[in-house]
């Protein structure tokens, strides 16, 4: 004869195992609906650094050949443009950040920058157009902090630029298919620097939207 305990246990334990089905088809239910889409950057020319010097006035240089990496510091600043992105005007944006490969020595691990993204419809390349503002770029009055420490060797995540993104997907003549520009601006302070891969060296930047 089974005791009462053995019953007891048997039903607790059946009691566990619908409550772990129900929390996983719940949890998957949850997550079915968001799409995560990531773009790469496709061209040479949709990625540079800017060069910029203090004279009289401030002054900048775009550099986009094959030979320039991107990279952050007191004098550099870098920019990466997406094409074709793709959301739904319906949509809703759950997230977005950049990854980047990291390839700066021991003394260039520190990116001391603010992220933004360029304030058109439909960002252009580096080819004509710098990275910053003075090179008639239009920042987004969303931005993203990033001053942190980073490994070098591997693939880096910013932090987000959800706001970024979103305020340049709800200008009233934006649409789906335009391109967008991320623009990392280097605060401009001694001691900080990062340095990564671009389109020409092999490991081109990848934006990541999550939406539903």
């Amino acid at each position: 004869m089974i005791s009462r305990n053995i019953i007891g246990a048997v039903v607790i334990a059946s009691i566990l195992i619908i409550a772990i089905s129900a929390y996983f088809i719940v949890s998957t239910e949850n997550t079915s609906n968001l799409n995560h889409d990531i773009y790469i950057v496709e061209d040479e020319h949709d990625d540079a650094r800017t060069f910029t010097v203090m004279l009289n006035e401030l002054m900048s240089e775009t550099e986009d050949g094959d030979w320039a990496t991107l990279q952050l510091s007191p004098s550099y600043s870098f920019g990466v443009r997406f094409n074709n992105i793709s959301i739904p005007d319906n949509a809703t944006l759950k997230d977005a950040y950049v990854e980047l490969f990291s390839i700066g020595t021991p003394g260039h691990t520190h990116p001391n920058c603010i992220i933004y993204c360029d304030n058109v419809d439909n960002a252009v390349d580096f080819s004509n157009l710098g990275v910053l503002d003075v090179s008639g770029r239009n920042y987004t009055f969303n931005y993203s902090t990033w001053n942190q420490t980073i490994s070098y060797g591997k693939w880096i995540k910013t932090p987000s630029i959800k706001s970024c993104i979103g305020e340049v997907i709800s200008r009233n003549n934006w649409s789906s298919g335009n391109s967008i520009a991320v623009l990392f601006v280097s605060e401009g302070y001694r001691e900080y620097s990062a340095t990564f891969q671009n389109y020409e060296r092999g490991a081109p930047a990848k934006l990541h939207i999550i939406w539903e």
